[in-house]
């Protein structure tokens, strides 16, 4: 039985799945929605002292259009041979675009009606309920206090639009940690400047943790057959989200994982739950879901959470703390070479299908014939030691 408990801040959560702050929490009754989906805490929309104004419209999907392939075998469970023979149609969402705010609902209705009916409905449900609040100093220290007065088990304070410069960040800390006593969470937004020096000044307040990342932007889309873009954000821009985002992310989450030892939630791009794996290999406690959500619906999170555990029972470990910041060690300051040193083949796993020529610039993989049908092999003089080929083998026979 893999274990998937975790502690964050005194909060016991069942699992370390959780919503990000966006549209799929915007009320009760869809927040009812992730419980129902086995979430280990539940994180409202984020509200304000203003009810935002939302341009329209406020979100589109990012795809690579349709890809038209044919599934040719699937060599082990989740890695399949793709052909391009124009038989199938998939769409690849690589991210999400929103022109969103903070909720345009007042923020005293969600003390009055939304908090109270989603509060007693998550805990009786093994969930934490964690409120969401921004943006500046004055906000959060009016804000906060009404949260805690209703009873949420914490508070995540957005720091989106502040701006760049991470001293308006700690003095909307020190605004919100005087004013309540309950476990607070800065979120952060990639950009921000000298992130080391930011959360040893957070931690020194009193945060209790942080949240990374937030979206990034601004961004643009356009629509090539109306000539449009496709979010009414000003100048078209908006707030870019999903896949595209998580490397950032997570070299923002492992960079603060070095740097301080407050419990931090991954947040970008987890589609899979093998991006949540690398979040917590960097040194994440828990991760936030929102445009999985958005493009599949609530039941990502029982697919994302169903799938850590499956990794981790196939890879013999009992529990999700095994594998907290075990990449950490490898994340070193100096390049890992800088000589070319070609990836082996390992032909019991080579299944020829060719990937790994397609991709190499440096025409240094040929594929052969042998006894066993045919095969990868590297030419020693020719190859760069670049690695592609080793990202995209789908069954990690070419390698390092």
């Amino acid at each position: 039985m893999v274990d998937l408990t975790v502690e964050i801040a005194g909060l016991k959560l069942k699992n370390p799945v959780m919503n990000a702050a966006c549209p799929i929490s915007r009320d009760a009754d869809a927040m009812k929605q992730l419980v129902d989906n086995d979430v280990g805490g539940v994180v409202a929309k984020t509200i304000s002292v203003k009810p935002a104004t939302v341009p329209r419209p406020s979100m589109g999907a990012l795809d690579r259009g349709i890809a038209r392939v044919q599934v040719l075998r699937t060599v082990r469970p989740g890695y399949v041979v793709l052909e391009n023979t124009y038989s199938g149609s998939y769409r690849f969402i690589y991210g999400v675009l929103n022109a969103e705010l903070w909720s345009d609902i007042p923020a005293e209705h969600y003390f009055e009606r939304e908090y109270p009916a989603i509060l007693d409905y998550a805990h009786k449900r093994g969930a934490v309920f964690i409120a969401s609040i921004g943006y500046t100093p004055e906000e959060l220290a009016l804000l906060g206090p009404k949260c805690a007065s209703v009873g949420v088990d914490a508070i995540e304070f957005s720091t989106h639009y502040i701006g760049r410069d991470y001293k308006p960040v700690v003095e909307a800390a020190k605004a919100l940690r005087e004013a309540v006593d309950i476990p607070i969470f800065a979120k952060l937004s990639p950009f921000t400047p000298d992130i080391p020096s930011l959360v040893r000044d957070l931690e020194k307040v009193g945060v209790d943790g942080i949240v990374a990342t937030n979206t990034i932007g601004p961004a643009l889309h356009i629509d090539i057959e109306t000539s449009k873009p496709i979010v009414g954000g000003p100048y078209g821009y908006g707030w870019l989200s999903g896949p595209a985002l998580k490397p950032l992310a997570l070299a923002v989450v492992a960079q603060i994982s070095m740097n301080t030892k407050l419990p931090v939630i991954g947040v970008g791009g987890i589609m899979r739950g093998t991006d949540a794996i690398e979040y917590f290999m960097a040194g994440a406690s828990a991760i936030q879901i929102c445009t999985a959500a958005l493009i599949e619906g609530p039941i990502v999170f029982k697919r994302v959470i169903d799938e850590v555990k499956e990794w981790l029972k196939q890879h013999g470990y009992q529990s999700i703390l095994d594998i907290r910041g075990k990449a950490l060690k490898y994340l070193k300051p100096e390049p890992i070479r800088v000589h070319a040193q070609p990836p082996i083949v390992d032909t019991k796993k080579c299944i020829g299908c060719g990937f790994c020529k397609q991709v190499c610039t440096y025409n240094a993989i040929e594929m052969i014939e042998a006894k066993n049908g045919r095969k990868a092999s590297v030419s020693v003089e020719k190859c760069y030691g670049c690695g592609l080929c080793t990202s995209v083998c789908p069954t990690r026979a070419i390698h390092f």
